[in-house]
């Protein structure tokens, strides 16, 4: 009898221990399965100092509301700087030391993971006269040297185009600035095309694909203090109708300095972001993503914000931007306003589209 009552509780003790390792094991899979990330392009779109008084409350204030959402990593798709550093080859590499390298502090000082795309500020700011063109190989190393993205992209790219697979989410950055005979294009064409097609290809398990580039594709777009670079041939281009084949779910730019989300064939081309420093442009918007199963979140919020104050020298920019940012105090009453929300899943290679609201809603409508 006693020795049954041993063998009832050894039993019961394994069962135990045996529910409690799955039930373990059942929360790691879910928090593996769960991804946040963060976008903010144009951040800041200008050269900003590190630190910069009259502009650390902001950027403290931002900056934490990126780290509360616990992503993973961010993406920031171009104009870090203002760029204008188009005097020599040792004024890219001097300013790039500073700009670049301040710019990347504030990101590790928040411990905050980058992926960030090239911008036409990176590469001297438009337009491109034939002095400026000539300095782009300077500009490019000044960005891969401070900024040290993955070298997984084109040989003729590396560090400038790449890709990052985080389990079920594939991100691929491009740079949609290419100079071809001695012009500079705003395409994304040749060897840079290729590989984004035999990238794509070569992870076609991924669940949600996610492109990033600089400069709108189509559509009309909502601008603030903003030069509106395009990409060549819109809908019509080669880097286009490659995203449509191969079931790209959404294209991120910035540029703009102002939020439109466009859908069409499935892409739904998200613009967003701002530009530090210009009364115009009064809010900084910001993405965040969560990738939970078959199911890919998307948030857009708004912080409103505020510039004062004289004109900020910047090289080759003397009314540059404005010297004081604060958070405007609707935002610190109130906190960040959720301006859309989507949600796509996929089931069975079928995707679907739900909790539409806000910007999302108006997409489709826009897109026409």
């Amino acid at each position: 009898m006693q020795n049954d009552t041993f063998q009832h509780r050894m039993i019961t003790l394994w069962v135990s221990v045996f529910t409690l390792f799955l039930c373990i094991n059942c929360e790691n899979t879910t928090e593996e399965s769960t991804l946040t990330f963060v976008s903010f392009p144009d951040f800041f779109n200008f050269d900003i100092p590190e630190p910069w008084p009259q502009y650390e409350e902001a950027v403290d204030y931002f900056l934490k509301q990126v780290q509360s959402e616990n992503p993973k990593f961010v993406l920031v798709d171009g104009d870090m700087v203002g760029g204008r550093w188009w005097d020599s080859p040792q004024c890219v590499a001097i300013n790039g030391a500073i700009y670049f390298s301040g710019w990347a502090r504030r990101m590790d000082n928040y411990g905050l993971t980058y992926y960030t795309a090239i911008g036409d500020h990176e590469l001297g700011d438009d337009p491109w006269p034939k002095e400026k063109r000539a300095l782009i190989p300077h500009f490019e190393k000044a960005y891969t040297d401070h900024l040290k993205m993955p070298l997984n992209g084109p040989e003729n790219k590396k560090g400038l185009s790449y890709f990052v697979r985080e389990g079920d989410l594939l991100l691929i950055t491009v740079e949609t600035f290419e100079v071809v005979n001695d012009s500079m294009r705003i395409q994304v064409a040749g060897e840079q095309l290729e590989w984004v097609e035999q990238t794509l290809t070569a992870h076609q398990d991924a669940k949600f694909k996610i492109v990033q580039g600089h400069v709108g594709l189509w559509g009309t777009l909502n601008a603030r203090s903003s030069s509106q670079l395009m990409l060549e041939e819109g809908k019509e281009s080669d880097f286009y109708k490659t995203l449509v084949t191969h079931g790209v779910d959404a294209y991120f730019a910035g540029e703009f300095h102002d939020v439109t989300v466009l859908e069409d064939l499935g892409i739904w081309q998200i613009v967003h972001g701002s530009s530090w420093g210009r009364k115009i442009v009064n809010t900084q918007d910001y993405l965040v993503g969560q990738l939970e199963g078959n199911k890919l979140h998307l948030t857009l919020k708004r912080i409103y914000m505020n510039a004062e104050g004289a004109f900020m020298w910047n090289v080759n920019k003397p009314r540059g931007p404005r010297e004081k940012v604060t958070i405007d105090p609707k935002t610190l009453k109130e906190g960040p306003e959720i301006t859309g929300t989507l949600t796509i899943s996929i089931e069975n290679g079928v995707k679907t589209y739900s909790n539409i609201s806000g910007y999302f809603a108006k997409a489709k409508l826009k897109s026409k």
